[in-house]
């Protein structure tokens, strides 16, 4: 028990000593940043629109020091509603992000990197409490590497009139998966088995997706709907597919992979239906909360469009065609990418364990 104490408030510490660092770490920004000394909010007046939603205006009267400009001490005026769905309602104390039109300053954003910083620190104390300092440094050199790997291609892709994207980011999802084994487990078989059964279980998917989408003209599937699209839509959704199914497929390869080296160490006297019967049982087993996690993951995104839009009087056959018409498609495909996955990587490691034994 006191072990236990002792890592809960060392994941506290951190994430407190960051959050109170990163406070202070204005001086980093050209932009200006204020913090909030005092604040006068004053009710503007009642709104309702057709479908009797109602809301209320307000208005902020915010004294804020520039702690980046020498501690210039200004007014700025900020707008909200009570239902706080576009516009925010400010705190003393809270850090804001500002921008200078003419004399006046206006509030561009909250400042939020002392939140971000706080749960980074978090994360990488876990990580570091759970694995020992050596996988901890593997992990974190996966993240950063794929981390900017992924940004570069989103900046080429902003930066190019004519981006290959689903090309570009089907290679991208394919290494981003092999620097992420071979940083965790290393330079080995039991990688190159995981990433080929990934990468088999991704693409037999997605055929599905595709041959499916071909067959009905993608009839009722509308690309259209995608947030803040600025290129070809269809695309953009199949690359994000391919990122979202991989991911999830190599979860899943991978437990099953370790599973059947771990009865190898045990025992190198099994056949080959012995390690497929035993990678399809792992397979089973999670299976299920695979899925059930993608899908809470969908629901969770999608939560606050469907609130809004049941509030604005749309019915739910609406809904499900325009606000969660992707979603669905999407995690139907990663399902699909799991069950494919079981057999895949079963039959793939058990053909390697066996074939190792029998020419040895």
């Amino acid at each position: 028990m006191q072990v236990v104490i002792k890592k809960a408030a060392i994941l506290l510490g951190m994430a407190l000593l960051f959050f109170f660092i990163s406070r202070f770490d204005s001086f980093c920004y050209q932009q200006p940043v204020g913090e909030v000394l005092s604040e006068k909010t004053s009710f503007v007046s009642d709104s309702e629109d057709e479908h009797g939603n109602q809301d209320k205006n307000y208005k902020q009267t915010l004294t804020v020091k520039i702690v980046n400009r020498g501690g210039k001490v200004v007014e700025v005026d900020n707008g909200f509603l009570s239902s706080k769905a576009e516009s925010s309602q400010y705190k003393v104390h809270d850090q804001l992000l500002l921008t200078k039109v003419g004399q006046q300053y206006q509030v561009d954003m909250p400042k939020r990197d002392s939140l971000l910083f706080g749960l980074v620190a978090l994360l990488l104390t876990g990580l570091y409490m759970a694995s020992g300092w050596r996988k901890f440094s593997y992990l974190t050199l996966s993240l950063v590497v794929n981390a900017l790997l992924f940004l570069s291609v989103v900046i080429w892709d902003s930066h190019s009139r004519s981006f290959p994207v689903l090309p570009i980011f089907s290679v991208l999802a394919l290494v981003l998966a092999a620097v992420a084994l071979v940083l965790v487990l290393g330079k080995n078989q039991q990688a190159l088995i995981t990433w080929v059964a990934t990468c088999v279980a991704t693409l037999l998917a997605l055929i599905a997706m595709a041959l499916a989408l071909a067959v009905t003209g993608s009839s009722g599937v509308h690309f259209e709907t995608m947030s803040y699209v600025t290129q070809v839509p269809a695309p953009i959704f199949y690359s994000q597919a391919v990122i979202g199914v991989l991911g999830a497929v190599m979860d899943e390869s991978g437990d099953i992979v370790a599973g059947l080296y771990g009865m190898q160490r045990e025992s190198t006297d099994r056949s080959f239906m012995e390690y497929y019967r035993s990678g399809l049982s792992v397979g089973k087993e999670i299976l299920g909360t695979l899925t059930n996690v993608l899908f809470m993951i969908f629901i969770a995104e999608t939560l606050p469009m469907v609130v809004l839009m049941l509030r604005n009087g749309n019915n739910w056959g609406y809904i499900l065609d325009q606000a969660m018409n992707l979603g669905i498609l999407q995690t139907v495909v990663s399902a699909l990418g799991i069950v494919w996955a079981v057999p895949v990587t079963a039959f793939l490691a058990a053909k390697v364990l066996t074939r190792k034994r029998e020419v040895g």
